[in-house]
Parts: C-alpha cells; sequence; structure tokens
C-alpha cells in the first residue's frame, strides 16, 4: 500500500479516534533569509550570468531522464560555494537520498551554509539522520506540519496523532533546490531511488528544469516564507538529546563514506539531444533557453485559509487562469487527475473556443495510487464527450524493453506535472490536477513564456504518448475502447488494458469510501 492510500484510509477510519501527542511549545526558530547570487565568489553565480541567453529575463534547461535528474542535483551541490536552499515532499533513506545527504554534508564541512526543508510525513525512515545532520556545522533542518511523536515509525506516528490528523492531512508537496542563489531545480521529483530510474520494479517518469536569471530569486523567497514559517519546525526540537552536540561516529555509522560514491549510468546525450548537467558544469557550460518567467506558492499557512481566500489565492486558481486563456491547444501531464466540477467547467469552455485539448495520466496499472485512479475513471467519460485525446501511461516498457524514460526493465508510473498552452507557454513544478493539491496540499510551480522551451516540453509529452493507450469513446454505443501505444485504430482494445477481475471488484469496493475531497 502507498503512502498516499496508507493517509487515506487512516483518515477515514480513525478521524475520531483521541491522540495523546503534542508539538512542542515555544519554539526558537531563528529567522534567516537567501544569499544574492554573487558572481565574484560564486562560480555557480557567474556561470548562470555567462550563460543566460542575451537578452533573456530567465533561462531553463529541462530535465527528463532521471538520471540525469540525479547527476543535475550532484553537480549542483558539489559545486555550490556560499548557499544551498532545498525543500522537499519525499525523501527516502535509499542510495539516492543517502547519496544527496552525504553531498550536502560535505558541502556544510566545506563552509557552505545548507538550510534543508522536509515535509515531515514521510521522514520516518530518515529521522536518525535527520537529527545526526543537524548537528553538522552549517546545516540546518527542518521539518514542516510535524508529527508530535514515535518519529522512527510511520504507524507510530499515527498512533499518536490521530486527534490531530485534520492538521496532518495538510502536507508540504513542495520541490525545490537553489544553489548559491542563482541556479535553481524545480519540477515533480522528490528524493528516492524510484523518481532517478533507479528502482527495479518500478520507475517514475518525471520532469523537473533548472532554472537561471530573474525567476530564482522569486524562487528563492517563496522558500524563505516556508523556512521562516509557524508551520516549520527545526527538527532537532523532536530528539531526546537535544542538547548533545556533532557525533561524527554515530553520523559515520548511519551515514558512511560510501554514500557518496554513488554510480550513475548517463546516457551519452538526453532526449533533447543534451549532455549530463556535471559535464558541462566542468566545461563552465550550462545550457538554457531564454523565457519571461515568474514564480509562484501556495502560503505555508494554506490550510488555515478560509475558503473564499483560498480559491483566488491558490496556485491551482492560477494555472486554471492560464489554461482559461488558451486560444488553439492545450497539452497537459498530470499523473493524479481528478478534474472535478471546476475542471471539467474548465474543459468545456475550452472545447465551447474549439481549442484541441490533450490529457495524459496513468493506467490503472501504471499509478501508485488505485484511489485516485478511481476518482479519475468516474470522470474518463465526460472528459472523452468534450472532445479531449486522453493518453494513459502503459505500466509496461517499450517493445525494444528500452524505455525511452529509463529505467531498465522496470515498469513505469508517469509523475510530470506540465502543461502547454499554445506552444508557447509552459506551467511546471509540484502541482497535479486533483482536490488535494487544490486545497490541502502546499505547491509550487513556474509559469514560462518561451516558444522554444514548449517545443522542446511538446518533444517530451510526444516521448510520453509513446508508452502510452489512447483512449476514446466507440463511436457507436459510446463504450471505451483503449489503442495500443504504437498501434492503428483498428486495434482498439475493448478491455482496460492490464485490469484483473480483482481490480474491478477493488473499485466497485473502494470507489464508494473514498470521498473526492480526500483525492
Amino acid at each position: 500500500m502507498t503512502l498516499r492510500s496508507f493517509r487515506l484510509l487512516t483518515v477515514l477510519f480513525m478521524l475520531a479516534l483521541a491522540g495523546c501527542g503534542s508539538l512542542p511549545a515555544n519554539v526558537r526558530r531563528p529567522v534567516s533569509h537567501s544569499l544574492p547570487p554573487t558572481p565574484d565568489q560564486s562560480p555557480i553565480a557567474r556561470l548562470a550570468a555567462d550563460q543566460l541567453p542575451a537578452g533573456a529575463q530567465s533561462g531553463f534547461r529541462l530535465l527528463p531522464l532521471g538520471s540525469y535528474a540525479l547527476d543535475a542535483r550532484l553537480a549542483l551541490i558539489r559545486h555550490a560555494s556560499r548557499t544551498l536552499d532545498l525543500q522537499y515532499y519525499i525523501w527516502d533513506n535509499d542510495e539516492s537520498g543517502r547519496a544527496i545527504f552525504s553531498a550536502l554534508k560535505d558541502a556544510a564541512e566545506r563552509g557552505v551554509r545548507v538550510r534543508l526543508l522536509l515535509d515531515d510525513l514521510n521522514t520516518a525512515s530518515v529521522e536518525e539522520l535527520l537529527q545526526a545532520l543537524s548537528r553538522v556545522p552549517n546545516l540546518e533542518i527542518r521539518v514542516f506540519n510535524p508529527f508530535c511523536c514515535a518519529r522512527t515509525s510511520l504507524p507510530g506516528r499515527l498512533a499518536t496523532s490521530l486527534g490531530d490528523l485534520p492538521r496532518l492531512d495538510h502536507r508540504m508537496h513542495n520541490k525545490l533546490l537553489i544553489a548559491d542563489g542563482a541556479l535553481a531545480m524545480i519540477g515533480g521529483r522528490n528524493i528516492a531511488d524510484e523518481y532517478f530510474a533507479r528502482n527495479p520494479v518500478a520507475n517514475f517518469i518525471d520532469l523537473d528544469a533548472i532554472a537561471a536569471g530573474r525567476v530564482v530569486p522569486q524562487l528563492a523567497m517563496h522558500f524563505d516564507r516556508y523556512w521562516n514559517s509557524d508551520e516549520s519546525f527545526p527538527v532537532a526540537y523532536f530528539s531526546s538529546s537535544r542538547d548533545s552536540g556533532f557525533d561524527a561516529g554515530v553520523l559515520q555509522k548511519l551515514l558512511p563514506p560510501s554514500a557518496g560514491r554513488i554510480e550513475i549510468e548517463l546516457p551519452e546525450k538526453d532526449l533533447l539531444g543534451l549532455e549530463p548537467v556535471s559535464k558541462e558544469l566542468q566545461a563552465n557550460h550550462l545550457t538554457l533557453v531564454s523565457g519571461l518567467a515568474y514564480a509562484v506558492a501556495d502560503r505555508p499557512s494554506k490550510r488555515l485559509l478560509p475558503p473564499a481566500e483560498l480559491e483566488s489565492g491558490s496556485l491551482m486558481t492560477g494555472a486554471v487562469s492560464q489554461m482559461l486563456g488558451a486560444r488553439s491547444e492545450m497539452v497537459v501531464t498530470s499523473p493524479y487527475l481528478v478534474p472535478g466540477k471546476r475542471g471539467m467547467g474548465v474543459l468545456q469552455s475550452l472545447q465551447q473556443k474549439g481549442v484541441r485539448m490533450t490529457l495524459v495520466t496513468n493506467s490503472l496499472p501504471a499509478t501508485d495510487s488505485a484511489f485516485v485512479y478511481f476518482g479519475y475513471a468516474r470522470y474518463r467519460p465526460r472528459i472523452l464527450k468534450t472532445g479531449v485525446e486522453v493518453y494513459e501511461v502503459s505500466a509496461s516498457t517499450s517493445q525494444d524493453n528500452k524505455p525511452v524514460f529509463g529505467g531498465g526493465s522496470s515498469r513505469g508510473r508517469l509523475h510530470a506535472k506540465l502543461a502547454v498552452i499554445d506552444e508557447e507557454v509552459v506551467l511546471l513544478g509540484s502541482l497535479n490536477l486533483d482536490p488535494r493539491s487544490a486545497r490541502r496540499n502546499t505547491e509550487l510551480g513556474v509559469a514560462v513564456d518561451s516558444p522554444d522551451l514548449a517545443k522542446q516540453a511538446l518533444r517530451i509529452v510526444e516521448a510520453m504518448k509513446a508508452e502510452a493507450y489512447r483512449v476514446r469513446l466507440e463511436s457507436e454505443g459510446g463504450a471505451l475502447e483503449w489503442i495500443p501505444p504504437n498501434e492503428d485504430d483498428d486495434q482498439a482494445l475493448n478491455e482496460e488494458p492490464g485490469v484483473s477481475a480483482l481490480n474491478a471488484l477493488q473499485r466497485l469496493l473502494l470507489n464508494p469510501l473514498v470521498p473526492e475531497d480526500l483525492l
């Protein structure tokens, strides 16, 4: 069972029970702010300034390959000389997670100021490591909307916090890394092997971007708002030995030197014909596409906002406004797609304007949340009736057993959150098109006006569609049909691919139990 599904079940069946824990009182949160880029002191800042296209407000480099995304994170951390700010929803205690932890520790030890903010839902597996790392000089760690007690196991956390579940059901879903105030990484990837094509069973098809230029200080401002908010707690406040100093022996046991020596299989070039970021940085180069961009994030206190204010000021509202402005074409990828009344209104409005629409999401075998898929399936016929082309990513590998997004023979799962409007505007970040992103979780994203970046993003979407079934309504009876990847229309299937009788029974039994607002 996934964490997402586990959370939903817990909320449904245990909400009325009372818990016994409480958060620390009188928490001291020293206020700190992002450091501006200084090209005379930071090679990264100098590189960002030199490589920004002439006359560009901001510049971007898309990262569709998981291996390239891990390589880029490690490269930015290792090249940073002044400051690193990181904000993530999931950070696993696996090979990838430990490698980045090790790189952050090394950066702090060479004098780089490191600030790491993690959502607390998924930190149980790294709790001991976070406590040890928080005692490294120059490395400060905070957790967002934390659990109070029993912090080394998720069941223990939930059992001691049952009376506080309405608060805990609101999470920080943002993903962000900023190096020396000059280069930032945004997108959909968390920190875990399956986001970097390193899991032998299943890997996510995802998308990140490196950003430079004026959009980076905007992202830094959003990070500061979260870092200094009342929702963020220094992780040391949850240690039983808060006053103890740095213990190199304990940290070495939890994070051995071998953790930093991770091997990454990097193709010579990615889908866009670009080399790995580490190789470019070594050559004092970084490929950037120019664009006019701005960054948007939900408020850290989003869960406390009244409905009217939430409706008007959320990232979802901004994204919907951008989509409604489409004139000719809208292409969207979202792993968790539950449009609701509002989303259906958007699709119907665009249909009336004659906008060509494409949606790419997960098939049931590919998704990591059956509950959300069931919510999507309720709307699927209505979505198709608005004229939308719908693609569902297949969990199986491509025919030549070399999936274009990497991962070997493992299953593919869509996780990229992307919209391309009129082949001009690109929306990229952490936002899913579901009620949870709209009302419960905080999100972060950027909007980029750049036909060149849009062209690259559409190339990536085409590669996703090549791994997906196209869904349509049968012309006579209106039944659903699925056209396999790279097959003609006459090869349509009238049974949902990969869905067993057990899956159908699960949908029948569980679908009515989950309120749409929790998806």
